[in-house]
C-alpha cells in the first residue's frame, strides 16, 4: 500500500483494485487497436480509454500523484471529446 493516501485510507483496498480495472481497460484497447480488432477512433476503443483513464485519475487523486491526475485527465477528456464529436472522414488516407 502507498505511503501517501491522502484520505479515507480505508479505501485503499478498493482503489487499487479499480487501478487494475482502468489499467486494463486501457491496455485491452491499446491491444486490441494494434491487433486491427478495433478502431483507435471508434467507440469502444474511446470508451475504453475514457473509463480506464478516469478510473485510474480517481486512484491518483487518492494517493496524491498529481502529474498522473493530469495525465489521465487530458487522456480521459481528449477521448470524451472524440466520442462526443467524432472527425470527419473525407475518404482520403490519413496517418
Amino acid at each position: 500500500m502507498t505511503e501517501r493516501v491522502l484520505a479515507y485510507p480505508e479505501f485503499e483496498p478498493v482503489t487499487a483494485l479499480f487501478a487494475y480495472i482502468g489499467m486494463l481497460c486501457i491496455l485491452g484497447a491499446f491491444a486490441l487497436e494494434t491487433r486491427g480488432i478495433i478502431d483507435s477512433r471508434g467507440r469502444t476503443y474511446l470508451g475504453l480509454m475514457a473509463f480506464g483513464s478516469a478510473i485510474l485519475g480517481v486512484r491518483a487523486v487518492h494517493t496524491g500523484e498529481w502529474a498522473f491526475v493530469v495525465l489521465e485527465v487530458a487522456w480521459m477528456l481528449a477521448s470524451l471529446v472524440a466520442l462526443v464529436s467524432p472527425p470527419e472522414v473525407d475518404g482520403a488516407d490519413s496517418v
